[in-house]
């Protein structure tokens, strides 16, 4: 089981606070300049979703933190208060906009750029995908997927056996999400959650995770990296297209998803609607078999393994006993 620790996971809410507290009484800041600090610009949401729930404003100004154009934004205390704390402290404002807003922006943060480190270790880790088949026989899919009560996470997994399509196992865990939600750095989320499932995954089992795998801007998606980091097969089912062109030519389904000038996944739709889902190899996992094995599991729009998983995994964060 792979942990937080053995992630060498970084805390980024401490990394938020310790950046914000950094901010000089007379300067404000943006929600992206503190995200590029912590390594990209894409954890600008959650730097708005950490200043909402700081609750140290004497160490970590989080009215110092305004919007790109020099809105003031939100505030725990209302945007009035904002407006008089900031003014008390000698930011001038006009309605709800920072006058000298580009003269008092402070982005001269000292950051080790924690979000840049993981960034380079997934590249990292891409260096070791693999998109062939395992030599070895495959018996069984397991669907996983994770819901989540805030920072509380339940993990779940469900098991079919891969030639009768029977169920053949299913179990939850659950636990407190160490890292927060930040667009494509979900594997860092998940994997330590997901780790106590992984104990239940033999050599001869594929999972398929709700996710993508190689259908991914980085070509590294949560599946691959969940397949790289445990050294499984894994197959990525996503419900959305996240990146690439659905074949016009092929006709019916599936359908090649074409990215960077090749295949990296197919659409394949199920159920009465027809609505595709988009599959693709994760690791260990020819782009013909991830496609081939999720097929075999369509009941409704989303093959059975994932399906199963995320009515599991709801049932677990609501309190249903689904055995």
């Amino acid at each position: 089981m792979k942990t937080a620790s053995e992630l060498d996971l970084p805390d980024m809410w401490k990394a938020t606070y310790d950046l914000v507290a950094q901010v000089p009484e007379g300067m404000v800041t943006t929600y992206g300049e503190v995200a590029r600090a912590l390594g990209d610009v894409a954890a600008s949401r959650f730097v708005g979703l950490a200043m909402s729930r700081n609750e140290d404003i004497q160490r970590v100004p989080c009215r110092r933190v305004v919007q790109s154009d020099g809105t003031l934004g939100g505030y725990t205390g209302g945007v009035a208060e904002k407006k008089r704390l900031l003014r008390r402290e000698g930011v001038r404002i006009a309605g709800d906009r920072v006058t000298d807003f580009k003269q008092i922006l402070f982005a001269d943060f000292d950051s080790d750029h924690p979000l840049a480190r993981l960034r380079a270790r997934q590249r990292a880790l891409k260096k070791r995908l693999v998109l062939r088949n395992p030599s070895r026989p495959l018996s069984r899919v397991a669907g996983i997927d994770v819901a989540y009560r805030d920072e509380h996470a339940y993990a779940a997994m469900v098991a079919f056996d891969l030639k009768s399509g029977d169920e053949v196992e299913r179990t939850v865990a659950e636990g407190d999400a160490r890292f927060p939600y930040i667009p494509s750095y979900l594997a860092f989320r998940e994997i330590p959650l997901i780790g106590p499932l992984m104990t239940c995954i033999d050599d001869e089992t594929i999972v398929m995770y709700d996710g993508n795998g190689i259908l991914h801007p980085e070509g590294f998606g949560i599946a691959s990296q969940v397949g790289v980091e445990f050294d499984v097969p894994t197959i990525g089912v996503a419900k959305s297209l996240l990146c690439g062109a659905v074949s016009r030519t092929a006709r019916g389904y599936p359908r090649p998803v074409v990215f960077g000038g090749r295949t990296v996944g197919h659409a394949l739709a199920g159920g009465p609607q027809g609505k595709p889902v988009y599959v693709s190899p994760g690791h260990r996992m020819s782009c013909k078999t991830a496609v081939e094995i999720a097929s075999r599991f369509i009941r409704h729009r989303v093959p059975e393994p994932t399906r199963l998983a995320h009515v599991l995994a709801g049932s677990a964060k609501r309190g249903e006993n689904n055995k």
